[in-house]
């Protein structure tokens, strides 16, 4: 895991490497205490929160296991 520090309005960019026209701009928006509000810039991409990132995968993962 890469980390690293940001302050407020700074921001990465994510791409696939040699894919620059591709890229994820992730800007910290605010900062409060016990959270981090972030901005996403960038087309063709779907966002969404881990935890339910990971529930699709888990209902996808069941899903297959019943096909089988």
């Amino acid at each position: 895991m890469l980390k690293l520090t940001r302050k407020t309005q700074q921001g990465i960019v994510v791409s696939p490497k040699g894919q620059q026209e591709k890229a994820l701009v992730i800007r910290v928006v605010d900062i409060v205490p016990n959270s981090v509000c972030l901005g996403f810039e960038g087309t063709d991409y779907e966002i969404v929160r881990t935890e339910i990132y990971n529930q699709r995968r888990s209902e996808t993962d069941e899903f297959k296991q019943c096909v089988k």
